[in-house]
């Protein structure tokens, strides 16, 4: 050890050149969260440093350890100032700390200096938790024990805990480590590991785990900065957007998993701070303002395994209906049923196909006042009008949001003051923001869905909308919800983020009980959050920066358990041009729902408006897509049992393959498409750069046949051109062209085989059936009653 850093340590044990917080007491007890804890002096850290006693009882290991306090502080070495801990010996508490095996392959730790409750929150109700998951009752696990560490043994895993100083690590059956946590290595406050934090009436959970040199780390849900999670700072709170192409999002998922064949779901809904690489290069750290860490480790090592044993966890995503598959057509807003009658008359006239039309903020009486009641002059007779739009093959959807606007002429609003179904302040009156306060709705009521009465109330509002004829509805907004606001059955700063899953659950329920179908149309979210699909990409902004920014958000979504992702093809925030809209569509009509959609009345998204090219592109792939549905729709079944996305990051596909960590430029659309949207301007380039993994590719434009030893290719383009590859071994089969789906696959008419390699598809929509396998040159199906044309590739 050098003469400076020994120096450095006796100066820090002296507490020579302290620096106190400048604020008096050295805290600022305005800081949200951990960072309040991890950023304040004078701050004292309670970590295990050995176990105490342990008892096993079935699959659960229920340890006490003793722990040791660090204060945290500030000290100057010369110019530089350093957070660090320093060891305060006559501070010692106790840890509780339980692990538990769910399952072979999932374990549960949980750890606090008090008493571990014994069972789950009673709010919210088991359809609107993040955790739904049962834990396998059947013993699976054995305890061995020598004098250094105790090991649970399943037939997949081996954790062990390390006795002094406390460490949890975990093997594969083939004795490979593939998870440990981290402990810190030098008194820099740069690794907040395993630690309770309590100041005044404040309390901090910490754990960090040990990140390899070349792990990547994926989830952490909706994230339009980056894919990859290493290195990048995470704004973890619900938050209005604003356009795709910066750090907030929609949708926050504690989950995340790792290519060194882990994943992680953090079973908070409070406050929550992640450290990926970010203070410590080797460390993935997070934090959250509580006194319990509850957290899974769940074992793949693919992370296909990862996904579904999360969703285990969680919850699959329920397929939507067919209809929902087709094109959505809106704008933000239709001004009347004229203008919408309008709409779909042009779509069948130019023969673009579609199966829905939106109605936006403008269908009541006032646009904004949503009272959930049409318009008496603009949207008379709203049964009829949506009877007449069905038999001519469009579903409407409607929009509305979990507030309700201060208006005399509102009946929600009377209403639900009077019964007490709004969030309200500490003074016991409605919710109210600071005085001096100024944006955007922010006088509006905030309906309290923790409040079953108010949820049930909304709810049968919903359901007289559907039997009205609506299809479904837009579950706008949910993310502005106020920590400090006071609830009827759980703490604001504990419902944020996981307000958005308790909203969604309510809607999308009210809706199957009535139509018996899975969708909404749905912005914000969290973990669980995919049980009630679909989810779009929000507010993005009409330029390349918005769409690169979307195909993220939607690839880093899905790679946190959510199936189906749609956005809003054209962008929202202002005017695309004709060849950004193309762009866009081109992605759009090659992702799990499709939807053109724009802000402001007369900003049209109807393909004819942006000329006569941009119409025939559009109508091209959207053609080719109802055409696909047979494809699409099999694909969206098989998704809703495995919890594999639609769009889908090719990590998903190909995780021994480096080259594709940091890809977020292309994805597998299912199982079969390799998509490279293109996202540039032709004035930039006119050829697009695009990586083929290892195997035998087929360019579904020119059947060109790519043997491919994992290679970045340069693929000529030009504006009708989005490069498709087809994986050898794939079977497509198409349906017949139509205009609107009208809830059903229809027959298969053709069956596409891409030979090259082996491959099989196993068919079944709930109306047909059959089985088609490529063997080498050959191909072959069967259960088909009638004979569909034959291409072979």
């Amino acid at each position: 050890m050098g003469k400076s850093i020994m120096s450095f340590l006796g100066v820090m044990a002296v507490g020579f050149f302290f620096i106190p917080s400048v604020l008096p007491g050295g805290q600022d007890m305005s800081a949200k969260g951990p960072a309040f804890f991890k950023h304040t002096d004078n701050i004292l850290f309670m970590k295990p440093q050995k176990i105490v006693s342990y008892k096993l009882t079935g699959n659960t290991l229920l340890l006490r350890a003793e722990t040791v306090g660090f204060l945290k502080r500030t000290n100057q070495t010369h110019e530089t100032r350093l957070p660090v801990f320093s060891e305060q010996k006559d501070q010692k508490g106790t840890l509780i700390l339980e692990v538990r095996f769910w399952a072979p392959e999932v374990f549960r730790v949980r750890f606090s200096d008090q008493p571990l409750p014994a069972t789950e929150p009673s709010f919210p109700d088991e359809k609107a938790r993040m955790l739904i998951g049962k834990p396998d009752e059947q013993p699976m696990v054995t305890l061995e024990e020598n004098e250094k560490y105790l090991a649970l043994k399943t037939s997949a895993v081996s954790l062990r805990i390390d006795k002094e100083p406390i460490l949890l690590s975990a093997r594969d059956s083939d004795g490979r480590l593939f998870w440990s946590q981290r402990r810190a290595d030098v008194f820099t406050a740069d690794v907040f590991d395993i630690a309770v934090s309590r100041q005044d009436d404040r309390t901090a959970c910490f754990e960090s785990f040990d990140l390899g040199g070349q792990e990547s780390v994926y989830g952490l849900g909706e994230r339009f900065d980056r894919v990859e999670r290493r290195g990048k700072d995470v704004d973890f709170w619900n938050k209005d957007v604003i356009a795709t192409s910066n750090t907030r999002s929609y949708i926050n998922v504690p989950f995340l998993f790792s290519t060194r064949g882990y994943g992680l779901f953090l079973n908070s809904s409070c406050r929550t701070e992640w450290e990926v690489a970010t203070l410590d290069g080797s460390t993935l750290g997070f934090s959250i303002e509580d006194g319990l860490m509850d957290y899974f480790i769940i074992h793949g090592p693919k992370p296909v395994d990862i996904l579904q044993r999360y969703a285990a966890l969680t919850g699959f995503a329920p397929t939507p209906p067919v209809w929902s598959f087709g094109l959505w057509m809106s704008r933000n807003s239709y001004e009347s049923w004229d203008v919408v009658n309008e709409v779909a008359a042009g779509l069948r006239q130019h023969g673009i196909p579609a199966d829905v039309l939106h109605l936006d903020t403008d269908w009541f009486q006032e646009d904004w006042n949503c009272d959930l009641k049409f318009a008496t002059d603009r949207f008379a007779d709203p049964e009829g009008n949506m009877r007449k739009l069905r038999e001519n093959g469009f579903r409407v959807s409607l929009w509305q949001y979990n507030f309700v606007p201060p208006k005399p002429n509102n009946d929600n609003y009377t209403e639900g003051v009077e019964k007490g179904y709004f969030v309200k302040g500490a003074d016991g009156n409605l919710f109210a923001y600071p005085p001096g306060a100024t944006g955007d709705w922010i006088d509006d009521a905030i309906i309290d869905f923790s409040n079953p009465e108010a949820a049930d109330w909304y709810a049968g509002k919903i359901k007289n909308l559907i039997r009205m004829g609506a299809a479904t509805i837009k579950t706008d907004f949910g993310e502005g919800i106020p920590e400090d606001g006071v609830f009827k059955n759980i703490e604001g700063r504990r419902f944020h983020n996981l307000y958005t899953l308790v909203y969604n659950s309510t809607i999308a329920e009210a809706i199957r009980e009535e139509t018996g179908e899975h969708i909404v149309w749905a912005r914000s979210g969290t973990a669980g959050s995919q049980r009630y699909p679909v989810h779009w990409g929000g507010d993005s902004q009409c330029s390349w920066a918005g769409l690169a920014g979307t195909l993220k958000g939607g690839l880093s979504l899905g790679l946190s358990g959510f199936a189906f992702f749609s956005h809003d093809i054209g962008g929202f925030i202002g005017r695309p041009s004709p060849e950004l809209y193309v762009r866009w569509a081109q992605l759009g009509l090659f992702s799990s729902h499709s939807r053109c959609h724009g802000a402001g009345n007369t900003n049209s998204r109807e393909p004819w408006s942006f000329g006569e090219e941009a119409e025939r592109i559009f109508k091209k792939y959207d053609t080719l897509r109802y055409r696909l549905l047979p494809y699409i729709y099999d694909q969206a079944l098989k998704c809703s049992r495995t919890a594999k996305p639609m769009l889908r990051h090719l990590v998903l596909e190909y995780p021994d393959d480096p080259n594709v960590r940091g890809l977020e430029d292309e994805y597998m659309f299912g199982d079969s498409f390799l998509v490279a949207p293109v996202l540039a301007p032709l004035d930039e380039t006119r050829q697009r750069r695009l990586y083929l993994p290892a195997g035998v590719w087929v360019d579904y434009w020119t059947k060109e046949t790519i043997e491919s030893r994992g290679e970045w290719i340069n693929r000529p383009v030009d504006l009708e051109t989005m490069p498709l590859y087809v994986k050898a071994g794939s079977v497509i089969p198409y349906g017949e062209e139509k205009q609107s789906t009208n809830n059903e696959i229809g027959s298969i008419v053709l069956l596409e085989a891409y030979r090259g390699a082996d491959g099989a598809l196993d068919y079944n929509d709930g109306q047909t059936a059959f089985q088609a396998t490529v063997t080498g040159q050959e191909f072959n199906w069967s259960g088909l009653t009638y004979k569909p044309e034959v291409k072979l590739y």
